[in-house]
This record gives structure tokens, C-alpha cells and sequence, in this order.
């Protein structure tokens, strides 16, 4: 008897001590899934998108016309600008006043800028930049004019959109909608004529 209850009070315990173990490890990675979380959304790349880059040139250019219409050089101007707003054109020019600040010069890195990036808009302006830096021409002009270039480029570009999105809805009105209007137009005339024949 003394033997059973030396094994059970073994098993108990050797339970008791797995359970333990199981229920450390389970609060080990409830901390650290949200760690693991945090690293998974950070490692995600956003595709690039021609249109979003479209939607956001016009107001980082618009952020820019101010802070230069207000006396601001274009390297504090670009700073403003791209504390001020986020997507893909203010991480371009962020990735550019990175470079700035460690010693290299604002000109280069605009040209750099045009053959890197992938937004044709965004070539444009740090196009028209590095020229303006250049020739020392007025900012305040150049950006007025690719503000309203950029901003009826996207008027283009959103009715070009309306339209294919209009196409699309037409087509279940065409397909589905209209045949069944159709069937319940026809439905009571043929049952009429067919009940007339009978």
C-alpha cells in the first residue's frame, strides 16, 4: 500500500510540475506574440501605385509652394513637407534629406532621384527642382505650374477611372439585370397566349 501511494503521490507531483511548465511556457509566448506581430506588419513592402503616387503629388507640391512663398529655402521647404504628409512621394524625398544629412548635396540627390523613382510625377518635380537649384530660377513659379499640371493630370486620370469603374457596372445591368426584367415583361403574356391556345 505504502508502495501505490508513493507512486501516485510521484505521478502527482510530475503532473503538477509538467502543468507548471506548460503554463510558463504559455505566458512566454502570449508576451512575445505581439513582438512577432509588430515584426510581420513592419516587414511588409506596399507595392507602388502610379495612381496613389498620382493622388498624393499634388499636395506635397501644394505643401512645398507654401513654405517657399513664405521665404523658406527648398531644403527646409522639403523638410516641412515631408514631416507634414505620408505615402510613397514623402518617403522618396524623406530617403533624399537622409542622404542630405550626411553630407551629401541636394542636387545630386534630386538627379539621383529621377532615375530611381518610379512615379513619373515624382521624376517631374525632382526634375524641375534640381533645374531650379541649377539655374537658381523662382521656385515659387515652377511650383505653381506643376501643381495645376499634376493636379489636371489627376482630373485626368480620375475621370479615365470613373469611366472603366461605369463600364464595369454596366455590365451586370446588362447581363443579369435586363434579361430577368425581360423574363417577367414576357412571362404573363406568354402564359396568356399559352392558356389562350389551350
Amino acid at each position: 500500500m505504502q508502495i501505490i501511494a508513493v507512486g501516485i503521490s510521484i505521478l502527482a507531483i510530475s503532473a503538477l510540475y509538467l502543468s507548471l511548465g506548460n503554463l510558463k511556457e504559455s505566458k512566454l509566448t502570449e508576451r512575445l506574440k505581439p513582438r512577432k506581430r509588430i515584426f510581420r506588419k513592419n516587414s511588409i513592402k506596399r507595392k507602388f501605385s502610379a495612381v496613389s503616387a498620382l493622388m498624393e503629388i499634388p499636395d506635397f507640391a501644394s505643401l512645398l509652394l507654401f513654405s517657399v512663398s513664405a521665404g523658406e529655402s527648398l531644403e527646409s521647404a522639403l523638410r516641412l513637407a515631408v514631416s507634414r504628409s505620408t505615402g510613397y512621394v514623402s518617403g522618396e524625398f524623406n530617403k533624399v534629406l537622409r542622404k542630405v544629412e550626411h553630407g551629401a548635396l541636394l542636387q545630386i540627390e534630386l538627379q539621383e532621384l529621377v532615375s530611381n523613382s518610379k512615379s513619373e510625377q515624382v521624376r517631374e518635380l525632382a526634375t524641375k527642382l534640381a533645374v531650379a537649384l541649377n539655374n537658381g530660377s523662382a521656385l515659387g513659379d515652377l511650383l505653381t505650374d506643376f501643381v495645376q499640371s499634376s493636379t489636371s493630370a489627376l482630373r485626368a486620370e480620375l475621370l479615365i477611372m470613373a469611366g472603366r469603374n461605369e463600364t464595369k457596372m454596366m455590365i451586370p445591368m446588362v447581363f443579369i439585370i435586363l434579361p430577368i426584367t425581360v423574363m417577367f415583361a414576357l412571362f404573363p403574356s406568354l402564359a396568356l397566349i399559352q392558356g389562350s391556345f389551350l
